[in-house]
């Protein structure tokens, strides 16, 4: 499938997020995501993501490295600019286009394990398996990969999981306070 657009929306009534994805011949897949396999997904994501990105050394650490270091690090640091530089390109403004063909279905399939296998060409395999056997391959860039963490990071706050994004890594961390809400 040759990814044109993905949307991620909260279902009240079936408490679930539904991952739309369509593509440039206009088939629309949809995947219902539980909370069960976000928090699960989020986790092998940031692995994932983490993996091509290093962490931003201090200045201290810059002084102790040798020179050819030094400049492997800046090297880093630029990929980890140009990446932040994808997300703030993206198109949140164009509306979703629903597709007219949906090849596994008009109904979302319900996600129970999600599987990442990353290729030595930069581009990364989301498999998402249900328990029908209707399983679905999605190859993705980079630029893609970075969408969809930054699509599930906006629509966090739309759902009543009690997950919240702490600290400088975005991590997805359990928030176990209890279940009352100020408006």
């Amino acid at each position: 499938m040759n990814i044109h657009q993905m949307q991620i929306s909260y279902s009240n009534q079936e408490d679930r997020l539904i991952l739309s994805i369509n593509s440039k011949d206009n088939e629309e897949l949809r995947l219902f995501l539980t909370r069960r396999i976000v928090t699960s997904f989020w986790d092998i994501l940031n692995k994932t993501i983490s993996h091509s990105l290093s962490i931003q050394p201090t200045p201290d650490d810059m002084l102790e490295l040798p020179e050819s270091q030094k400049k492997q690090m800046e090297q880093k640091m630029a990929q980890q600019i140009q990446q932040q530089n994808i997300i703030e390109k993206s198109d949140y403004e164009t509306p979703f286009n629903k597709g007219d063909k949906f090849p596994m279905g008009e109904e979302p399939i319900l996600v129970e394990k999600v599987t990442i296998n990353v290729y030595e060409n930069n581009n990364t395999a989301l498999i998402f398996e249900s328990n029908n056997g209707q399983n679905i391959n999605l190859n993705l860039t980079p630029q893609l990969l970075l969408n969809l963490s930054d699509l599930l990071i906006r629509i966090m706050p739309n759902t009543n999981w009690n997950i919240n994004l702490k600290g400088d890594a975005n991590m997805l961390t359990s928030d176990n306070q209890d279940k009352l809400a100020l408006h």
